[in-house]
């Protein structure tokens, strides 16, 4: 793979993020023309051909076209960016050849050139990296959407990593949401475009939120004091290295997931490791009353001892007492399959007046959604996340629900619809099998 995407990633790294909305819609929509030429070359290719020299040129289409993107994510990053760590999410449903090149932007997304590097400390900190720690690797170990992570020394011999913020970024998230406002105006007699406006600026808020260390390490600490005595291990934060745009934090060796899976380990590791990522997420959304809403492989570190490093803190939503009573009162009638509540939730969910407003379709698509989220809850004993039968549903599911687009919610439950995304997806990839419903219910009970 690294043949493949090495010679795109070197290109990228040494040009500045463009923040100007006309030379970011130039390039993606550039990057489309191409995909459209090489679509339209492969179509009419195919006609000349036998079934299985068609299927190789259909295999060459896609990667080619995966490699496409790769290079423009990973020169635009920031909300961009983003898009391909979601198509890496999806391993139930893309080729596993493009999921591994989209994989690759959840950490190991072209670094910037040192130059940049640099210039953030001496904005931020006043000083060069090297002044700052006793050593500083000028090479990133790790890299996504928004900065890059540095190995550092502190003069005290402690070993950190240290969050790097691109240069910019906070304008290249302005920029594209501005794009997708003006493309949302084509649709601006549609009966839901208030909608989606809604959900847009909604993203847009938590995005730029992202962009902002001081509010991650206030968010990482409180996780820390969450998991502290448990095998989920948070770093500790070093505030007086830590800005806006610099986070620097305690380094935790271990693989992460790729890396993990690459030692074929048995099932009862597998298994561990994604009881601690499940229990990360419910303890934190119980107890914390938080949605963390970046769930993917670039952000838990496997350690070597079984325990699980949780990295990165920045994008998580905060429940308010009206929606987590919301939450914990509509699950109870789900579980209770109580179809007269579920309605009355649903409704105020889809922001109607009376269930007679509902929309049948969108009713029967979001029960049949729950009820596949909720069947590792019910399930006695053991759930096989990995269940081939589980995984199709849940991917036809997600299919269905892209095509039909239905926007009349509140925008807050897409992070939460994320995190659980996330969370099969990690299950999936780890082909789990443990008893989820009794972790699961435990929290509930405990702590909702």
């Amino acid at each position: 793979m690294n043949k493949l995407t090495d010679p795109i990633l070197s290109r990228v790294q040494t040009k500045k993020i463009p923040s100007n909305s006309f030379v970011r819609s130039w390039t993606l929509g550039s990057s489309q023309a191409k995909i459209a030429a090489r679509y339209f070359s492969y179509s009419v290719r195919k006609h000349f051909v036998e079934d299985e020299k068609r299927k190789d040129l259909f295999s060459h289409f896609q990667l080619q076209s995966a490699l496409q993107l790769l290079g423009t994510m990973g020169y635009l990053r920031g909300a961009i960016m983003k898009i391909g760590q979601f198509l890496g999410n999806l391993p139930q449903i893309l080729p596993h050849e493009l999921v591994e090149i989209f994989e690759s932007l959840q950490f190991e997304a072209p670094p910037m050139h040192y130059a940049f590097i640099r210039e953030m400390f001496l904005d931020e900190l006043g000083q060069e990296p090297e002044e700052v720690f006793a050593t500083f690797e000028k090479n990133a170990f790790a890299a996504a959407s928004l900065g890059q992570v540095h190995r550092a020394t502190l003069h005290n011999g402690q070993e950190v990593a240290v969050k790097i913020q691109y240069p910019n970024i906070a304008e290249t998230i302005e920029a594209d949401m501005r794009t997708l406002g003006l493309l949302l105006q084509t649709m601006r007699f549609k009966k839901d475009f208030n909608y989606m406006v809604n959900h847009v600026q909604d993203a847009r808020s938590v995005f730029l939120s992202e962009v902002d260390y001081l509010a991650e390490a206030a968010f990482m600490e409180k996780n820390r004091r969450l998991f502290k005595g448990s095998r989920i291990v948070v770093p500790r934060l070093y505030p007086e290295f830590t800005t806006k745009r610099i986070l620097t934090m305690e380094y935790l060796p271990g693989q992460h997931l790729q890396s993990f899976l690459a030692t074929d380990p048995p099932l009862s590791r597998r298994n561990h490791f994604a009881e601690l990522i499940s229990y990360s997420l419910v303890h934190s959304w119980f107890c914390l009353r938080t949605i963390y809403a970046d769930l993917h492989p670039g952000n838990f570190v496997l350690m070597q001892d079984g325990r699980l490093g949780f990295i990165d803190f920045g994008c998580y939503r905060q429940f308010d007492e009206e929606r987590w009573k919301f939450q914990v009162d509509s699950e109870l009638a789900m579980f209770r399959e109580d179809r007269d509540s579920l309605n009355y939730y649903l409704t105020k969910l889809a922001m109607h007046k009376t269930p007679a407003d509902l929309d049948p379709e969108w009713v029967d698509l979001f029960l049949r959604q729950i009820h596949w989220v909720i069947a590792p809850v019910l399930a006695a004993g053991p759930f096989d996340f990995a269940k081939t039968e589980y995984v199709k549903q849940g991917a036809d599911l997600l299919i269905e629900s892209l095509v039909k687009g239905h926007v009349r919610t509140d925008p807050f439950y897409n992070w939460s619809n994320r995190a659980l995304l996330g969370h099969r997806s990690l299950m999936y990839r780890l082909r789990c099998k443990f008893d989820y419903s009794s972790l699961y219910l435990t929290e509930m009970k405990h702590f909702s």
